[in-house]
C-alpha cells in the first residue's frame, strides 16, 4: 500500500481544516477496499489511516489462507497533489489505483475543491453560472473528442446514459489552462475505454462559468 498527499503544513486553521477533510477521504477510501465488517469491528479505522490500512492488511491475509493458491496479491495506491491554486481557492487531485484479484485494477480520481480563506470544501457547482450551457457545451466538446457527430444516439453507440440524456461527469476542475472535465472509467463508458477527459478554455466559458469565483 502506497499513500502519497501533500497536504499544507502550515499551522493555521485553514491548513488544518483541508488536512482534516483529506485525512477523512483518505480513511474512507482505504476502507472501501476492506470489508465492511471487519472495518465495523475496528472503530479505530474510521479514525487513522494507519488502523484502516490493518483491516485492509489482515483482509488480504484472511483471503491468502482461505486462497492460499490465489495468484497475484492486493494493492492499494493514493496520490493527492494540487492542481491550482488563487487567493480565492485551492484545487486538489485525488488518485485511486487498487487490485484485489479479479480480471483487473480499478482506478478513479476525483477533484475537490477548498476555499482558501476557511479551508472548508467546496462544490463545483458553485462556479457554475448556466448549467444548461454547460451541459451543452460539454457534451459538444465529448462528441469532438470521441469523433460523433451530433446525430448519433450515445447510447445506441455503446455510452452509458440514463434515458439517451448526457450529463457533466462527476469531476471537474479548474486548471490554468481552462477547466478540466474527467470521466472516470466505467462512468460514461467501458473499462477498455479508459478515463475520457478534455479541457475547455476560459474564453469559451465566458458567462457559463463563473470566473470571479475562482481568480
Amino acid at each position: 500500500m502506497l499513500v502519497s498527499l501533500w497536504t499544507p503544513t502550515d499551522s493555521g486553521s485553514v491548513a488544518a481544516n483541508i488536512r482534516k477533510i483529506l485525512n477523512e477521504k483518505t480513511i474512507k477510501r482505504l476502507n472501501s477496499y476492506g470489508d465492511p465488517a471487519s472495518v465495523a469491528e475496528r472503530l479505530e479505522a474510521n479514525k487513522s489511516p494507519r488502523a484502516a490500512f490493518e483491516v485492509f492488511e489482515k483482509n488480504y491475509n484472511d483471503f491468502k489462507k482461505q486462497f492460499p493458491d490465489a495468484p497475484g496479491c492486493w494493492e492499494v495506491e493514493l496520490h493527492g497533489d494540487t492542481v491550482m491554486t488563487t487567493p480565492k481557492m485551492l484545487f486538489y487531485q485525488f488518485d485511486h489505483y487498487a487490485f484485489t484479484g479479479g480480471a483487473h485494477p480499478n482506478s478513479f480520481t476525483s477533484y475537490h475543491a477548498f476555499d482558501a480563506k476557511t479551508g472548508e470544501e467546496v462544490e463545483m457547482k458553485r462556479f457554475v453560472a448556466d448549467s444548461v450551457a454547460l451541459l451543452h457545451l460539454v457534451e459538444t466538446k465529448f462528441r469532438e473528442l470521441e469523433k460523433l457527430t451530433p446525430e448519433v444516439d450515445l447510447e445506441d453507440a455503446g455510452y452509458f446514459l440514463a434515458n439517451h440524456k448526457f450529463f457533466i461527469p462527476a469531476n471537474y476542475v479548474f486548471t490554468p489552462e481552462g477547466v478540466l472535465f474527467f470521466y472516470n472509467p466505467y462512468e460514461i463508458a467501458a473499462y477498455a475505454r479508459g478515463p475520457i477527459e478534455f479541457t475547455i478554455p476560459y474564453q469559451e466559458l465566458k458567462g457559463i462559468i463563473r470566473e470571479d469565483a475562482v481568480f
